[in-house]
Formats: C-alpha cells, structure tokens, sequence
C-alpha cells in the first residue's frame, strides 16, 4: 500500500470515520473519507491531507512548512472541493518519513479555505503568473485575434490547452495559513464540535 494511503486510513481510524468509496473513484474527484455525527442531519464528506513535520534539504533536517493540494489545480477543482467535501483536515506527523504518529491536527471547512484558494489558486488562474498566461487574459487578449481565423472546434480545442496549462501544478497551503484559519482538533469529538460550530446542513443546499 502507497505511504499516502497508509497515512491517510491512519487518519479515518484516528476520529472514526469510513473510506469515501471502496472502489477505484476514476478520474472524478470525490473526497477520500465520510461519517455521520449524531449532530448531523446527513453525511459529513471529508478530505485528507497530511505533511511530515520536517523534510530532507542538502542531507540535513529542515520544518515541512506546506501541504500538498493537487494537480491541474484550476476553477474546476475548486468548484468540485466544495461541492463535494465539508471538511478538510490536516494532519503534521512526527519527523520525516510516517512512523505511524500524529502530532497534531487541524479542520478547515471549504469556506475556511476559500480565501488562500481565491488569491492562490484562482486569481493567478485567471490573471497569469510570471511567464505564464492566465486563462481569462489569454481570451481577452488572444480569443479576438482568431475568431474568424480558425474553427470553433479549433477554438475549442485550443483554449482547452490553454486551461489545463494555466491550472497550478500541486499549489502548497502555508501550514501558518492553516493553523491561523483552522481549528484544532485531537479526536473525533472535537471533529464533531467543530461541524456543529461551522458546518452546513442539509437545508443550506451543500
């Protein structure tokens, strides 16, 4: 079993809850874990994230800062983690390489998160960064030049390349942003308190 995966049943049997999906997921995005709280009024959906406490730099120990997001990170990603998942944890375990222990961990809900998403993610999806095009420039910029000149399956085409490229590659949430944005949490309990404080029910339309 892959050391993500191991981490992550780590964290489903730390606070009690089940794997999202027994099966392959595909290529659609669902969230890696469920449960349902005696406070909730339907299943609570929660993704998993974890970091080691420090990482290997120049054969010397150095503080792991940041936490791994996703590839072709972009609007549609962002659209589909909060449809879909109401609560976020991280985790931090101890050293470098998992050892099969925690030493803290923090829930975020999507709204929680929302304004790293907005400047990290979606802003520079859209505006550019450095060299790169944003996808909203590149069609206020270039779309004007070629409609007329090529096919709009062509168009089509192109600016879906445009989009996969402009979407970020594993974008990293500062683990300050996280601590500063979450809230803390050691067990299953406090899981519980924490989406009876900030979650949404069923009503809200989430």
């Amino acid at each position: 079993m892959a050391q993500d995966d191991v981490r992550e049943k780590a964290q489903i049997k730390h606070f009690g809850l089940s794997d999202f999906s027994e099966t392959n997921r595909g290529n659609q995005y669902w969230p890696d874990a469920k449960t349902v709280f005696s406070s909730s009024d339907r299943e609570v959906t929660v993704e998993l994230k974890t970091k080691p406490e420090f990482v290997f730099s120049k054969k010397s120990l150095k503080s792991k800062n940041d936490v791994s997001t996703a590839r072709g990170f972009g609007p549609k990603k962002v659209k589909e983690w909060k449809k879909k998942t109401d609560i976020f944890i991280f985790s931090e375990y101890s050293g470098a390489k998992w050892n099969g222990n925690f030493n803290e961990h923090y829930a975020l809900t999507p709204d929680a998160l929302d304004p790293w998403i907005q400047e990290k993610v979606v802003k520079p999806f859209n505006e550019g960064r450095k060299k790169y095009f944003g996808f909203s420039e590149a069609k206020a910029k270039i779309l004007p030049l070629l409609k007329g000149q090529i096919g709009e399956e062509d168009l089509e085409r192109l600016f879906y390349t445009i989009e996969v490229g402009t979407s970020l590659n594993d974008p990293k949430i500062p683990w300050k942003y996280i601590k500063e944005h979450g809230q803390k949490i050691n067990n299953r309990q406090d899981l519980e308190n924490y989406w009876r404080s900030n979650g949404k029910s069923a009503t809200d339309g989430n």
